[in-house]
């Protein structure tokens, strides 16, 4: 694991070394082409080049301090991609007219890959680059598209699983009609005629698709990345749970129904369903090993690719080193228990006439009064009184345990 960590920050340092000194090239090359004298020149790459190694800095701090969004801790492959992408774009945008500068999208995607801090200073970096190669380039145009990629990141820097982008799309470019509409209405000196506004329309036009594309990208790449692979996982066919069915139909059973209970918990309660769904499918499975070990589990999981957070997960709750704080683990543990419970008095006589409920409070009121596990979970008492709910509910369900 050393080893690999070392390659991988040999990876991570020759990507910003790249990006630096692309940045600067990008910069000097563009500021040639649009005949700056020689010191304009100068003074944009510095510009740059210092830019962007505050963008370096910023995505270094996020990681140690766990900024990043969406699972980007240490991947910067994207990102730089995106960026120098970025960079090469906004040398371009001068030959537009500023009313049609699509720089809300560079803003969205760079902090989709990064974090809010990382994407708003690199997206900066790029519009700085802009308005120093645009003829008539002013603090005007800087802030226009400043203001409006503040605002797209701030609205898109929370999605989940669920991809719900459209208030957040509608949201930026309301904000960037309304940067437009002021800029044109109070800054230009000429008479407002038809072409300023057609030109804002296809700003706008062009940014709502050029921000499809890039969240269809985003949303394969990050989001839905592990998505084939938990439905693989969490198929009860799945090559490992029919090892587990042919060493134990009991822990096979188990695990099937600890899946559906936490499952169905998890989609009510806004959590990271498929995580938990694997965790109660494979919360058992280093049986296969020999005993129900973390170091087991850890390796049944790097032989069968399991997601991150898959991983994550099954080492908080088995792992007796991990504190429990996450609510997907708390979860896993209450259906865990459950199906332990009833799985264990219908062993004892299989016609017994149980009562859920009681069972249920039963669970609740042992974990939560006697236990230490929920000590520093940040799950709440109406998320645990929804729980309770929910496996009151599946009363019917219980009886396929017999």
């Amino acid at each position: 694991m050393d080893e690999n960590n070392k390659k991988q920050r040999r990876k991570q340092i020759i990507q910003f070394i790249l990006v630096f000194f692309l940045s600067g090239i990008i910069t000097g090359v563009s500021s040639f082409l649009y005949s700056r004298e020689i010191n304009e020149i100068i003074c944009n790459v510095v510009m740059v080049m210092l830019g962007t190694g505050i963008v370096l800095f910023a995505l270094v701090a996020s990681e140690i301090n766990g900024l990043f969004f969406y699972q980007n801790q240490g991947e910067y492959k994207n990102f730089c991609r995106f960026y120098i992408i970025a960079l090469a774009a906004a040398a371009l945008f001068p030959l537009l007219p500023v009313a049609g500068w699509p720089f809300l999208v560079i803003f969205v995607v760079l902090s989709l890959f990064s974090n809010s801090i990382s994407g708003l200073i690199a997206g900066s970096v790029c519009l700085m680059l802009s308005v120093m190669l645009e003829t008539d380039g002013s603090y005007r145009e800087f802030f226009l598209y400043f203001f409006s990629g503040l605002v797209a990141i701030m609205v898109f820097n929370r999605l989940n699983t669920n991809f719900k982008v459209g208030l957040p799309i509608f949201i930026s470019l309301l904000c960037l009609m309304i940067c437009l509409t002021a800029n044109l209405v109070l800054f230009e000196q000429e008479k407002f005629n038809l072409s300023q506004l057609t030109i804002s329309a296809f700003n706008l036009m062009l940014t709502f698709i050029l921000l499809l594309i890039v969240l269809k990208i985003f949303s394969n790449s990050v989001i839905h990345k592990y998505r084939e692979r938990y439905l693989e996982l969490n198929d009860p066919e799945c090559p490992l749970l029919v090892q587990l069915k042919e060493k134990s139909k009991e822990e096979y059973y188990h695990a099937i129904h600890t899946a559906y209970l936490s499952d169905k918990i998890a989609r009510s309660l806004g959590l990271d369903d498929l995580a938990v769904k694997a965790g109660g499918y494979y919360h058992r499975i280093g049986q296969l090993k020999g005993e129900n070990t973390w170091e087991n589990i850890e390796a049944i999981c790097e032989e069968y690719h399991f997601p991150p957070n898959a991983r994550k997960l099954l080492q908080e709750y088995v792992d007796p080193s991990q504190p429990m704080v996450s609510k997907e683990a708390v979860v896993i543990l209450f259906s865990d228990r459950i199906v332990s419970t009833i799985l264990y008095l219908f062993s004892k006589d299989s016609k017994a006439e149980l009562d859920y409920q009681q069972i249920v409070d039963a669970v609740f009121r042992k974990k939560i009064v006697e236990s230490h596990d929920l000590w520093q979970n940040d799950i709440s008492l109406a998320q645990l009184q929804e729980m309770r709910r929910i496996f009151i509910e599946e009363k019917l369900y219980y009886d396929f345990l017999r």
